[in-house]
């Protein structure tokens, strides 16, 4: 298990979770760093299969939805998938409103998520 000051790695088989620490994601300097650890992360990581659980996150602001977007597709140049897990229902409505929740795949929680990778195994 590795942490950052933002987050905590788990790895469930092939998939890399990372859960949030912070119960917000709005401050720019905050999320650029956010984006340049995943990413880094991500090059680092021999696993291709992520999973981003914002359990414990209460609120995400637009900077964060872009940094998400990037780094899906980072992920997928790695020949990889992100799953999102653990949305709130408020932030879940802002997925809905920007129409991400048809570009991420999105589960109830970090164990349908890591399941679904599990199934398509």
């Amino acid at each position: 298990m590795a942490n950052g000051e933002w987050y905590v790695q788990q790895n469930v088989g092939t998939v890399a979770v990372i859960s949030f620490s912070q119960d917000h994601i709005l401050d720019a300097v905050v999320i650029d760093k956010m984006g340049s650890s995943l990413k880094a992360l991500v090059d680092g990581e021999p696993r291709n299969n992520f999973v981003l659980n914002f359990a414990d996150v209460n609120y995400l602001s637009s900077s964060a939805l872009g940094m998400l977007i990037s780094l899906q597709k980072k992920i997928a140049l790695k020949g990889g998938q992100l799953k999102l897990a653990g949305i709130r229902d408020s932030i879940m409505e802002v997925f809905h409103i920007t129409k991400l929740d048809e570009v991420f795949d999105i589960y109830k929680n970090e164990a349908a998520a890591v399941e679904a990778f599990q199934r398509h195994a």
